[in-house]
């Protein structure tokens, strides 16, 4: 269960989400910088299966991966694992392929967003039978998803986010900030900073993607919980780049070989 935003600027993009969680799942691991054929990525990891819900690359590719409703296979595995084996791709279009040529019958349905500077996002729709793509996903921008009345959960929040966008009158990444720390008239399992008995919004992420750096800042609690969060960089690959962290090498050698 996510809240997912994005804004465009001149020479990249500013990502943004909420996790909901039942409070009965493992703590996340906070996000590290990895390393997967060759490419280096950051990444926080689920505390019950290992796998994650959002990535940026050094390519400036991120994805976020949101639950999503239909019939679930007999057994799956987790969504999350599915989204490291994206982790390293370079673009758009070879996260577009690799989706394609993955048995994705091993997973319950699901949505990936993927950006990419200058490129339009891409939507990739499991629904448990057959994949979906929408290579212009800007428009469907924020992307929510809940197991708890799905409805009437994505009109609310919606409706939320066209009210701050109309008090604002500018799409920025401030806007998108108080939208996501926002709790409509109060905190409940509608708002996009959401609270219930059996489960909340449990982490925030901003990824920041620049012509020179990948910044990934993280936060182990709802957004309006003021919590100290911790962030990461990447410089963006440019061809011919030397790495000069001699422990990253051998960490990309390791995953790669």
């Amino acid at each position: 269960m996510c809240t997912v935003s994005w804004v465009r600027s001149a020479d990249g993009y500013e990502l943004l989400c909420n996790r909901d969680e039942k409070r009965t799942r493992a703590k996340a691991i906070a996000p590290l910088i990895q390393c997967r054929d060759g490419v280096r990525f950051i990444a926080p990891a689920d505390g019950d299966f290992g796998g994650s819900w959002i990535c940026a690359n050094e390519f400036g590719v991120s994805l976020c991966l949101l639950n999503g409703a239909g019939l679930r296979a007999a057994e799956v595995e987790s969504r999350g694992l599915l989204l490291l084996v994206l982790a390293s791709s370079r673009s758009v279009d070879e996260v577009c392929k690799r989706a394609s040529a993955t048995d994705l019958f091993r997973f319950a349905p699901f949505s990936v967003v993927t950006l990419e500077p200058h490129r339009p996002a891409l939507l990739i729709e499991w629904d448990g039978s057959e994949m979906a793509t929408v290579l212009n996903g800007d428009p469907y921008m924020p992307l929510i998803s809940s197991s708890f009345d799905t409805n009437t959960v994505q009109t609310r929040r919606r409706q939320e986010f066209e009210r701050h966008l109309k008090a604002a009158r500018n799409l920025d990444a401030n806007l998108l900030h108080a939208f996501h720390e926002s709790h409509c008239q109060t905190p409940d399992a509608y708002s996009p900073c959401m609270h219930r008995t059996d489960a909340e919004t449990v982490s925030f992420s901003w990824v920041q993607v620049s012509a020179a750096e990948v910044g990934f800042f993280y936060s182990p609690a709802s957004p309006c919980a003021w919590h100290p969060g911790e962030r990461h960089t990447l410089p963006r690959y440019h061809a011919g780049m030397e790495f000069n962290d001699l422990t990253t090498i051998s960490d990309c050698l390791r995953h790669a070989s």
